[in-house]
This record gives structure tokens, sequence and C-alpha cells, in this order.
């Protein structure tokens, strides 16, 4: 096999292969492959025998740890029991299963579970469910959606629409001016949102927003209820319940995308629990099965499937997907949802992301600290502020990504959020008080590191 040699970076052919998420064809080759090799708890390794601290949970899925014996037992088993089957015309018993667990630990209000392959696929459901709703409603024209400044909810069609300018992505190229998505912009106003407030939009803001569009044409509202990746902007208490009267008093959908927050992560099995409001679809994935395996679904509120079930024409949901609703994948998440029940991890999601707020609030001192945030094991650290404050990185948001990368050279993992300058810290929810310890750390030798460099 032929090495690629670029800029003294030697990699295999049939690596440099891989055309990796939101990367140039060859970034593999540019920068030096981090193969990783293992994982346990908190932590993985890589080929080299690196360790690193998953700071980020694996794109925010890890919530009961790496190497969990009991899952790979459960894909196992329902693997030599049945591996896969016709999703359209049949159904598996664990997917029977987890469809009646769903329901049962989601919020009140819901009653249909439908399954995709993952969370883009789960908030598309929920577009075109919301698109359909309206239509049997006499309502036809009912085909906006409005989003969050900020808001990143996936990238399939629909999803990259509800997009609200989300500082890596390209929907300028992609979708030109066929949207139907539409943004309210922020700073959100109200009391309680905190340093936050300028990379988002609140309650006040969509609702001057289905004013201006008129609310006749708006098919639903899509909020992440801790406005994740709009710099983890964690709204008020009060935010996610003043849209859902938004909703109500027009007509509207309420989306509220828990992909990211749901099983646990904010001290809750779901946000919209916390914050007290049933949603009329959530689209979940990622810790449904800690990525075990690649599962997704969107929960349907009982006004919609009521609506689709009293409807005497047009009712079928002409939609869905070879893998949604998997059978192995399903075992597996089934599994996970008894264990983080089992180990109460949403208050250890509680307990820790309280330990590690107060480890990033001891960084305070640093003249690129700007303020920490969050809830549960959902946090954000936003540093260096504006970009008159780079130096030679240029902009705030280069000067970001070098402090996300300088923190994997010091065995962190984690990753930069709108608008680039707010660093995510959402570890496996099994993390302990060292281990947050050691993330602190590493963060503040990255700071100091950045303060240097600039």
């Amino acid at each position: 096999m032929r090495d690629i040699v670029d800029d003294e970076v030697c990699i295999a052919t049939d690596q440099q292969r891989i055309w990796q998420p939101f990367s140039r064809t060859d970034d593999l080759a540019r920068e030096k492959a981090i193969v990783l090799d293992r994982g346990e708890g908190v932590w993985l390794w890589d080929t080299e025998g690196r360790r690193y601290l998953d700071g980020v949970g694996a794109l925010e899925s890890m919530a009961i740890g790496h190497g969990r014996v009991e899952l790979a037992v459960a894909a196992e088993e329902q693997m030599r029991r049945l591996a896969f089957l016709d999703v359209f015309r049949y159904a598996s018993q664990p997917a029977l299963d987890l469809s009646e667990e769903l329901i049962r630990i989601a919020p009140s209000g819901m009653s249909q579970v439908h399954f995709t392959p993952g969370g883009s696929e789960a908030v598309e459901v929920a577009l075109k469910l919301a698109v359909q709703y309206h239509w049997l409603n006499g309502e036809p024209d009912r085909r906006l959606v409005v989003c969050r400044q900020g808001a990143y909810h996936g990238v399939t069609y629909g999803a990259m629409n509800c997009d609200g300018g989300y500082w890596s992505t390209r929907n300028d190229i992609y979708l030109g001016d066929q949207r139907f998505g539409v943004v309210a912009t922020g700073p959100a106003s109200g009391a309680d949102w905190g340093t936050g407030a300028r990379h988002t939009a609140g309650a006040a803001e969509f609702e001057r927003v289905v004013a201006e569009v008129g609310p006749d044409r708006v098919s639903a509202i899509i909020v992440d209820a801790v406005a994740t990746a709009s710099g983890v902007a964690t709204p008020p208490a009060d935010d996610l319940r003043a849209l859902r009267s938004l909703a109500d008093r027009h007509g509207i959908l309420l989306i509220v995308d828990e992909v990211i927050t749901g099983f646990c992560r904010t001290g809750q099995m779901f946000a919209s629990d916390l914050f007290g409001v049933s949603p009329d679809f959530m689209p979940i994935s990622k810790a449904l099965s800690s990525g075990y395996l690649p599962i997704g679904a969107c929960l349907v509120g009982d006004r919609v499937t009521e609506r689709f079930r009293s409807a005497p024409t047009d009712n079928v949901f002409a939609h869905g997907h070879t893998y949604g609703g998997h059978p192995v994948a399903c075992a597996v998440a089934l599994e996970n949802v008894r264990i983080l029940q089992d180990e109460q991890l949403h208050l250890r999601a509680s307990e820790m992301g309280s330990y590690l707020r107060e480890g990033l609030h001891s960084l305070r001192d640093h003249p690129t600290f700007i303020a920490e945030r969050g809830v549960g094991m959902l946090n954000g650290l936003e540093i260096v502020g504006e970009d008159d404050g780079a130096g030679r990185f240029g902009t705030a948001a280069s000067a970001g990504t070098w402090v996300r990368k300088r923190c994997r050279e010091l065995g962190l993992i984690t990753l930069t959020v709108h608008p680039g300058t707010v660093l995510l810290l959402a570890p496996p929810l099994v993390i302990d008080t060292s281990a947050i310890d050691h993330l602190v750390e590493i963060l503040d030798q990255a700071l100091s590191d950045l303060e240097s460099a600039r």
C-alpha cells in the first residue's frame, strides 16, 4: 500500500478515501488523522495509545459511557434472533416494545412513534407531518417554519430549511432562495437570558416574526429548548412555555427538537419535562441508544394523530426509511433506556453538571473568558468574544477553532458551536469529579496557550 506524503503527514491511501462530514476531500491528508480505537467510560484511546477525555460525548450521543457490555449483548441476542426485516410492512417486537416505552417516559400528550435512522430524519418527519396536518385542516398555505437564530436541526433538505444561520453550514449554496424556514433573529429579549441572549432569539422575537409573515402561513415553530447550537444560550424556563402559548393562539404546531437534549442530559428525561411543556412533535436520537447503533424517532402528539385518524382522505403519511425501526437498534435502545433509568443518570447529569459549571467559572480570570452557561450535562464555555480580541487569528471563530484543536492535543475532545466561539461540553453522564477536574485543567492550559499565541 502506497502512502501519501503531505506536509510531513503520512496517511494510508484507504484512509484518505473517507470524505468526512463538514470537511474538504483532503482534510485527512492535510492533518494527521486521529483514528480512535477503543473507549471506556468517559475515555477514548487512539491507535497510537493516546488517551482523550470525551468532552462532547461522541457528538452528544454518549450517555451511559463507552464500552458498556450490556448493549453489546442486547445487539448480539437480537441479531441472532432477527437481524432485519421489511419495516414498511412488518413490525419487530423490539420496535413495538421501544415505542411503548418511549410513550411511557415522554411528556404527556404524546401518542405515536415514527422511527428513523437518525436525528435529521426525525426532524424531517415532524416537518412533513406538520404540513400534512394543516392540509387536512383545509389550510394548504401553512408551509413556513420559524426557527431560532443560530439554530441547527440537521442536514436533510427540510432540516436545512430550519437552519438559523448556524456558523459552519453553507445552506446558501444548497438552498438558494428555495426556503420555507424563517429565522427569528435576536438578541433574545426578556429577563434571565444572560450572556447567551445575543446568539439567539426568544418567544418575543418569534411572536414578532409570526405577525410579520402572517400566522395563517406558518406551519410550525421549531426549537431546541436549550438553544444548544445557538451558543448554548440556555433560555429561561418560561421561554418554551411562551412559545407553546404562541403556537396555540395561532393554530401553529410546536416542534421541540430533543435530538441533543433528550435522555437525561438536562437533568430530566427530556428538556420538555424540565420546562413543563408538551410539544406536538418531539424528534429524538443520539442518546436514545447512546450512539451504540444509529436510531432516531419522531414522537407525535395527540392533536396531530387524532386529526389524521379522523380525516376521510389524505390521511396516509407517505414517508419512511428502510432502516427506521431497525430491530437490533431498537433492542439496543431499549437496554440503553433501561440503564438510564436504573442508574438514575438524570440525577447524575444534574449533580455533575453543576460541578462542571463551577469548574468553568473558575476560569473567569482568563482575559479570553467570556462566560459559562448550561443546564445539566449540556454546557458551553464562551471565549474570545468579538473579532478584535482574536489577535493574529483574525476572527474570533478562528481562535475558537484553534482552542478546540489545542484541547485535543492536550487530551480533551470538544467542539465549537455558534458563533464559533463557544466550546460545547457534554461528556458522558457517567463522568465523575476527578474527570471533570482534569477537563477544567486542560481548558485552563488551552486558554493560557491561546492568550500567549494571540
